[in-house]
């Protein structure tokens, strides 16, 4: 039996407005940075709001945007722009089919993206935490892609799909960006949020091990 349409943006307004809050406890949405958003149907998905402070977030702050990130419900507060992550998540969304994606500006994930050292990803091996990623086993040798910033995050679409249509990054959940952080997604709210968690311990995990002289090869 399918559920009402109302619960479940109630629902998924209700999860977003408190993760967030947790999200900011951990550095990775700080100084009203970052975002997510959470697919509703096969037409539509909540997004959060751009240029505020991400822990204060409630659920009625949250725009109703279809597929292509065209805004179709806006919040009541007529003050609230839409996040320019939305033309990323939207991308991610329709590509993978994830069902919620979030942005973090976390530290560990800009210090991840340095391990790259101008290649195209870091791999990831050696810890159990892997685990962790949908389908992921502690033996894999986990390729992350890493991309070039850009001057707006619109402008990532086409890096962040490329690196989305690569074979060898079928199995990542997340793309860093270098100087600038992560986007990290799963099939719904909660796994978004369980791959959010990982990827973070793994990042920050990957950034020691390199600093005591391990490698990531």
């Amino acid at each position: 039996m399918s559920r009402d349409p109302d619960d479940v943006e109630s629902e998924r307004r209700t999860l977003i407005s408190e993760f967030l809050p947790l999200f900011y406890d951990k550095g990775w949405v700080a100084g009203t940075g970052g975002g997510i958003c959470a697919v509703l149907d096969d037409r539509t998905m909540l997004m959060a709001p751009t240029g505020v402070h991400k822990e204060r977030v409630a659920p009625g702050d949250l725009f109703v945007v279809d597929r292509d990130g065209r805004v179709v419900r806006p919040p009541q507060n007529a003050t609230l722009r839409l996040t320019e992550c939305g033309a990323v998540f939207c991308a991610v969304v329709n590509r993978r089919k994830a069902g919620s994606v979030m942005h973090s500006h976390a530290l560990s994930a800009v210090l991840a993206g340095d391990l790259a050292e101008g290649k195209d990803r870091i791999v990831i091996r050696d810890l159990e935490m892997l685990k962790g990623i949908q389908g992921g086993t502690n033996a894999d040798h986990h390729a992350v892609p890493v991309i070039e910033n850009t001057a707006r995050e619109p402008e990532l679409v086409g890096r962040i799909l490329d690196a989305l249509d690569r074979p060898e990054f079928g199995k990542a959940a997340c793309v860093l960006v270098r100087n600038h952080g992560a986007y990290i997604w799963g099939d719904d709210l909660w796994d978004a949020k369980r791959h959010a968690e990982v990827y973070h311990f793994l990042f920050e995990a990957v950034v020691a091990r390199t600093r005591v002289g391990g490698s990531l090869r």
